[in-house]
């Protein structure tokens, strides 16, 4: 038998999930990427931005490929002053979190917000997310506005190398909405287009909701040893590390799911088998439990054991998940 993996990788492992459904935007969008309009209103390198289906840091997305590619709140406003508004029609039943790949173009800095999205559920239930400059929404353009992000509910997935970038947004709903469909979602736009007393009109991109409590995890880096023979226990072991690289404590339940592992191999001491998060039916250990934490710059260590009866390679593709304690 042949096994090998990796010593040291990072996990850049891109999942497709089960719960997942990217929202079309193909009507609502209201201008291409390459517009440019009135008072400066422009995306700067805009023919090198994505269109088509696109998979952002393990979540799929369809930005809208023509004629418009994106929902620009100062299209909207005429590229004057107003408030503007755009409902995005849902109708999908027990949604547990919302994604969306949008930026501003003129931010300002909290602590005042001028975009806000609104969910709105079947049986009443609503939640407002104000989305606050250099917190979880900056500027597409990399310039003297705004340029933070809490790289932890917004993080940026995608960027030209020009300067230009884009981030996606998390939105953990309430219990609320489990049981209603959510119906549609309001993005608000009360900003003004760079006038120096308020900015932030949206660049709106893409929209997905999910069904999946568990949501690949960014800002962990995994090193893998190699995999050996133990005589004693008649088993094959590979230890494994993982660092939590970011600036903020990762919580309990962190699930390592091992994509595509050869169905001749058996996973010792597995948690489970995945039924949200595809390839269904993965299995995976819990090496982080619900109610701990992992602090910031701090590793743990694990070891996985596998069983080898048919002889074959054992390999497969590492993932990273947590939740809000809903299994993967």
């Amino acid at each position: 038998m042949v096994a090998c993996m990796v010593t040291g990788i990072t996990l850049t492992a891109i999942a497709v999930r089960a719960g997942e459904r990217p929202i079309d935007l193909a009507s609502l969008a209201n201008e291409p990427w390459t517009f440019q309009g009135p008072n400066d209103f422009l995306i700067i390198n805009g023919s090198t931005f994505p269109t088509g289906v696109r998979n952002f840091g393990g979540i799929p997305f369809v930005i809208p490929a023509s004629p418009n590619n994106y929902w620009a709140g100062g299209a909207a406003a005429d590229f004057g002053p107003g408030t503007v508004s755009l409902t995005i029609p849902v109708g999908v039943f027990g949604v547990t979190s919302v994604f969306t790949v949008m930026n501003s173009m003129w931010g300002w800095a909290g602590p005042d917000a001028y975009l806000f999205l609104t969910f709105h559920g079947s049986a009443g239930a609503t939640e407002t997310v104000p989305l606050v400059g250099n917190v979880n929404v900056r500027d597409y353009n990399q310039d003297g506005n705004t340029n933070s992000i809490n790289n932890t509910s917004t993080i940026e997935v995608w960027d030209n190398g020009l300067g230009q970038r884009l981030d996606r947004q998390e939105y953990i709903l309430p219990e609320a909405f489990l049981g209603q469909t959510l119906t549609s979602i309001t993005l608000t736009d009360t900003g003004n287009e760079g006038n120096g007393t308020n900015g932030s009109r949206a660049v709106l991109a893409a929209l997905t909701v999910s069904t999946c409590s568990a949501v690949p995890t960014e800002n962990i880096t995994t090193t893998s040893g190699e995999i050996v023979y133990e005589p004693s226990v008649k088993l094959y072991a590979q230890d494994i590390s993982l660092t939590n690289t970011g600036s903020a404590a990762v919580n309990g339940p962190l699930f390592f799911i091992l994509e595509d592992l050869p169905s001749g191999v058996g996973l010792g001491s597995k948690s489970g088998n995945t039924a949200c998060l595809s390839p269904l039916g993965s299995g995976y250990v819990t090496p982080l439990p619900a109610g701990s934490l992992l602090a910031p710059n701090t590793s743990l260590h694990f070891r996985l054991l596998f069983s080898d009866p048919s002889g074959a390679a054992i390999t497969y593709t590492p993932l990273l998940a947590g939740s809000d304690g809903a299994t993967p």
